[in-house]
């Protein structure tokens, strides 16, 4: 019998196996061999099948692409080439524009088909004019839309990011957070909690089963009335692959239930996913899809043994579910956090006990609160500041505890099969083998990380990326930094890596992106002393930008021959401006992204603790060799150590590099970059007068000491850090 049932088990895996292969192989047929592929434009009508979302500002080479509205929608029709095709594609359609179509508003336009690595899209489509709604959508999406819409409204005006978590807690709707916070929920390991799941589910249901038994003696008729809640429910949140996995299991169960037959949980899992993936098989790939199902699947299959684990220790069952239960989800999506991001949060499960009291009467209150907006805005705010205080608490965790440093490991499956590894040992309980890898694994860290950046450094390259990011060391927690980079979060990172509290004296070489755009990372919970500028405020949009976030400091704008001298805890400081003179305009411009930009970088010669260092932005040779022709590099001689200009692309002056005869070189450049930097020809002219070169792509964040020690955080497949 036994052998029997496990022919059959096997027999049942295979069949599940082919039909979800063949529904994906006849869907991606379908995208590969649609007319899109082989077009450039289109004029189109399509069914709009998700919210349209504004996403972030995104830096591309030396400028901010600007933020763009993106949503899926369903091509009905189109015109490709003159020629009318009838369509039902699966597309993305992007616009500079902000615009607020409803799921199932039918709209038309025209733009250009890009092809992209999204899966379960035929084609990217980027809309060259104003979208038009042609037809409007569904009474039941307009509802769901004007209520959402009514929600945010009322959520805004309760101040300060408590307000702006609400409508994510309850209906999923991150749109009112700013990205500090949403860091924070990350780091914390709360960001689950603003994904609308089975929690939700169960907790709008328990509510209204308690609340029907005043109103309707049958079961059966309160199941009914709270299923009709729920489906309501998933329009109003939208139907993400989550959601409809927690809407199906929970209606199987409320079936069950309703049958009066006792509902099996994993059963009813199995069930959801099989049944969704049939309908999309693209959802198999959803990473918000597979974290669902694995919190849910460690809550069913761990959740029970960790609890029995801890009544060991404590007869209070309530504090034993706490624990257990985001315990078991936190193990079993461990590995697929891992694979996706390349970072561990090390107080999730604290997180998540601190808020889990609170997650319920926002949910309860603020469901209530989404109902009334559109009635009575009056009503609605009052709810949401009877949940003002237990959102507050939600956003003092996540704030508190995103402060601290997270374990960051291999992003990819390496670094998964190492968690599963972990989980496997967890689930089998071989606490010694656990213990054993554990002990290694720090050992391995230890001896690799040991002595960076050391107590001596002097300068660190860090790693930013594609861009430039050098800080200076005054000593007592205080620094020079040149330049920021290109993401906010990897100079921060590097900052506190290297306990930077103040900056003393900000330098932005000049305003592309990928050397500003991190400037609000770099300031961020940091005194700022003085700001040196470049002369020429351009690009506009970056040089705005850069005032806004810098606020009340002032900037200076320095030029050539500008000297300043000071004491700092690691004894007196040099610096001498090399480069911009007053007019840079008259210099001939080279073939690439803002020549004329990139020569009023600001070039410095700087001499700190026994250390000299040369740096000079972007500039490229008619620049440099303006800066060698002004006598100025004759006055300080050689250097020590220089950073190559312009992410050591072609566009050098090597007479420049003959006068300053560095030892060390340094290149701030990121990984797989499409400029082809550094260029060959900069490295081999580079070995050849002996100058060793360090660079960012290869050996990340780079620590010199003034004896010209140097320190790397070398990139390494097995590498594990804190960040």
């Amino acid at each position: 019998m036994a052998r029997s049932s496990k022919r059959s088990a096997y027999l049942l895996l295979i069949a599940a196996l082919c039909v979800g292969g063949a529904g994906s192989w006849l869907r991606l047929q379908a995208l590969a061999h649609s007319p899109l592929r082989s077009a450039q434009a289109i004029t189109f009508k399509a069914t709009v099948k998700s919210d349209p979302v504004l996403g972030k500002s995104k830096v591309v080479g030396s400028h901010i692409k600007r933020a763009s509205t993106t949503f899926l929608a369903t091509l009905d029709s189109g015109n490709i080439d003159g020629r009318e095709y009838s369509l039902h594609l699966p597309v993305r359609i992007t616009s500079t524009k902000e615009i607020h179509f409803l799921p199932g508003a039918v709209i038309s336009g025209s733009g250009k088909i890009f092809s992209t690595n999204e899966r379960r899209v035929a084609a990217l489509i980027s809309a060259r004019q104003t979208l038009r709604e042609i037809g409007s959508t569904d009474p039941i999406n307009r509802i769901a839309g004007k209520i959402r819409s009514s929600f945010r409204m009322s959520a805004k005006s309760i101040s300060g990011q408590s307000g702006a978590l609400i409508p994510g807690l309850v209906l999923g709707d991150t749109s009112l957070e700013d990205q500090s916070f949403i860091s924070d929920m990350r780091r914390s390991g709360l960001t689950h909690l603003t994904a609308v799941s089975g929690e939700n589910f169960a907790i709008i249901a328990a509510f209204m089963l308690w609340l029907l038994q005043f109103v309707l003696r049958r079961l059966r008729a309160r199941l009914f009335v709270t299923a009709l809640v729920l489906l309501a429910f998933i329009f109003l949140v939208r139907p993400s692959p989550s959601v409809l996995r927690a809407s199906v299991m929970t209606a199987v169960l409320l079936f069950g239930k309703a049958k009066g037959e006792r509902g099996s949980a994993l059963p009813a899992l199995g069930l959801a996913i099989g049944a969704l993936i049939l309908i999309d098989p693209f959802q198999a790939i959803d990473p918000g899809f597979a974290l669902s199902v694995s919190a849910t699947a460690g809550i069913l299959i761990l959740s029970p043994r960790l609890t029995t684990a801890f009544s060991q220790f404590t007869r209070h069952k309530k504090v034993v579910e706490l624990l257990a239960i985001p315990l078991a989800a936190t193990i079993f999506c461990t590995p697929l956090i891992i694979a996706i991001s390349g970072q561990l949060s090390l107080v999730a499960l604290a997180a998540n006990f601190l808020v889990a009291e609170v997650v319920g009467p926002i949910t309860i209150i603020g469901f209530i609160a989404a109902l009334l907006s559109p009635i009575s805005s009056e009503m609605a705010h009052l709810l949401l500041l009877l949940c003002q205080p237990f959102s507050g608490w939600v956003v003092f965790v996540a704030h508190t505890l995103g402060q601290l440093p997270i374990l960051k490991v291999p992003k990819s499956f390496l670094g998964a099969g190492i968690a599963l590894a972990a989980t496997f040992l967890i689930v089998r309980k071989m606490w010694k083998s656990l213990i054993g890898a554990v002990v290694i694994a720090l050992a391995l860290h230890l001896l690799t990380s040991f002595g960076w950046p050391g107590n001596a450094w002097v300068i660190v390259a860090c790693d930013v990326g594609q861009g430039d990011g050098a800080v200076i060391n005054l000593g007592g927690g205080s620094a020079i930094v040149i330049d920021v980079g290109p993401d906010p979060v990897a100079m921060d990172d590097c900052l506190k890596s290297l306990h930077i509290s103040e900056i003393s004296l900000l330098v932005l070489t000049h305003f592309h992106a990928d050397h500003v755009n991190g400037l609000s990372g770099a300031i961020k919970n940091r005194h700022i002393g003085s700001i040196w500028v470049s002369n020429n405020p351009q690009p506009d949009f970056e040089y705005q930008q850069t005032r806004q976030i810098l606020g009340r400091y002032p900037m200076r704008v320095v030029q050539q021959g500008e000297t300043v001298q000071f004491t700092s805890m690691v004894g007196v400081v040099k610096i001498l401006v090399l480069w911009p003179q007053a007019d840079v305009e008259k210099l001939p411009a080279m073939p690439g992204d803002g020549s004329g930009i990139n020569n009023s970088s600001i070039a410095l010669f700087l001499q700190v603790n026994g250390l000299s260092f040369f740096t000079s932005g972007d500039t490229e040779p008619p620049a440099q060799e303006e800066i060698l022709a002004s006598g100025l590099i004759g006055k300080v001689g050689k250097v020590d150590l220089m950073k190559v200009s312009h992410h050591g692309s072609a566009y050098q002056y090597l007479p420049l590099v003959d006068a300053l005869s560095p030892k060390v070189a340094l290149i701030s450049v990121g990984a797989g970059n499409s400029y082809g930097h550094p260029a060959p020809s900069t490295i081999a002219a580079l070995t050849e007068r002996r100058i060793a070169v360090y660079r960012t792509d290869l050996d990340g964040a780079i620590a010199v000491s003034a004896d010209l020690r140097m320190r790397t955080q070398r990139k390494k497949w097995w590498d594990i850090s804190w960040g």
